[in-house]
């Protein structure tokens, strides 16, 4: 079979039976079980990359690491870091400079931001400290 030069690409949103992801007031809620995270687990370990947007950061601050030891094991044995690489899109540079993605678990990062944000350059700076910073049109 021939191999594509395209990157496999999945999404992954959990969503209650009447596909919404937060209450009316916008407030975020638990629908996931310990299952669905074992299996959120499972697609992180098998990923060379996740990407998610400034605004799940801000909401939510996930640090998108590999929690299952075994996990990260075979990711070292197949020659991966423990962690796949991450990646925000942050357009205006708000990612806190303490936010799990940034300072938990090992692995690189990308923080891609817009021609806007690198105005700032001392809030650039700061994220470059701990990851690397994608300047984007």
């Amino acid at each position: 079979m021939e191999k594509s030069l395209r990157p496999f690409v999945f999404i992954n949103a959990a969503t209650s039976a009447d596909g919404k992801i937060s209450t009316v007031e916008r407030r975020q809620t638990r629908i996931s079980g310990k299952e669905d995270f074992e299996r959120v687990d499972s697609l992180r370990a098998g990923s060379d990359a996740i990407m998610v947007g400034v605004g799940t950061v801000l909401a939510d601050d996930p640090s998108l690491t590999v929690k299952a030891g075994a996990r990260r094991a075979a990711r070292a044995r197949a020659g991966k870091d423990a962690n796949p690489l991450r990646v925000v899109v942050d357009s205006r540079a708000r990612t806190p400079p303490n936010a799990e993605v940034l300072c938990k678990g090992e692995g690189r990062r990308i923080i891609a931001v817009s021609e806007l944000a690198n105005a700032d350059g001392e809030r650039v700076a700061e994220l470059g400290k701990r990851a690397e910073v994608l300047v984007c049109g």
